[in-house]
């Protein structure tokens, strides 16, 4: 998923802390609008706008940028640093410039900002030491979210399975083959056989088969993501569910087993 984030952070470096880890999540191009951008957006997949909020809305120059984008049926992300504790209509007016410029809304986030302006100079200011680790750390967490609900195999489970690839259940994303039972998914038509899955799975949940890599041992998968987050071509989903889950903290002892396959 090619994705590209546009920000400004003119006055703490409070919104480039969290559009730098979000960029890192998401393995995203980090855009200044200061920087005066000529980009082609029509060559990404997701699109991310962020600043600070500045008399209850988004930065004007960020807002005025956004407004010349074609973003139709783009997907859009929103963030922001604010000085109050509560978000509130703050992204509003972001908000309604990406869906006038036919963009989709895919996801919002905020965090709190360190502000020193105003009255807040009289207490040597407002929300110190903000964004902290943790807002960061939830910046993240949020951007990964995404990244794995927009994924373009996250609704293969769903599709009734067509067949089987050396014993593991296949289904079909349009002309792609997609391997795998309930918990993780390998799209064979993008994977390029590199076996770094193999490589980095503590689970061993991979394996060649005639040429091929699969997830064989489908139900050992813990859910770390490590194979996802590896992979060069994007092209395994591990899909998180409550059952999933539940599976894990159920069967400790033989995932124990497989572990030290």
């Amino acid at each position: 998923m090619k994705t590209i984030i546009f920000y400004r952070s003119a006055y703490k470096g409070n919104t480039l802390k969290i559009a730098q880890k979000m960029a890192e999540a998401l393995g995203a191009g980090l855009v200044s609008i200061d920087t005066n951008p000529e980009v082609d957006v029509s060559e990404y997949d997701l699109i991310g706008f962020g600043s600070a909020i500045n008399f209850a809305a988004h930065d004007v120059q960020l807002l005025r940028f956004a407004e010349k984008q074609n973003l139709k049926d783009k997907d859009v992300f929103i963030f922001s640093t604010r000085c109050r504790p509560y978000l509130g209509g703050y992204h509003k007016a972001l908000r309604k410039i990406i869906r006038d410029r036919g963009g989709v809304i895919a996801g919002e986030f905020s965090c709190r900002g360190y502000d020193r302006t105003g009255p807040w100079v009289l207490m040597d200011g407002y929300n110190k030491a903000r964004p902290d680790a943790r807002d960061v750390f939830k910046a993240g967490l949020f951007a990964e979210k995404l990244r794995q609900e927009l994924h373009p195999l996250a609704d293969i489970y769903r599709e009734p399975v067509e067949g089987h690839i050396e014993g593991v259940p296949a289904r079909r994303k349009g002309s792609d083959v997609v391997a795998g039972d309930k918990v993780v998914f390998l799209d064979t038509s993008t994977c390029v056989g590199c076996g770094k899955c193999m490589d980095v799975c503590p689970m061993h949940v991979f394996g060649r088969r005639n040429g091929h890599v699969l997830p064989v041992y489908d139900r050992d998968c813990i859910l770390c993501r490590i194979c996802a987050d590896r992979c060069p071509t994007s092209s395994i989903l591990v899909h998180e569910s409550l059952l999933n889950s539940l599976r894990i903290g159920l069967c400790e002892s033989g995932l124990r087993k497989s572990y030290n396959r």
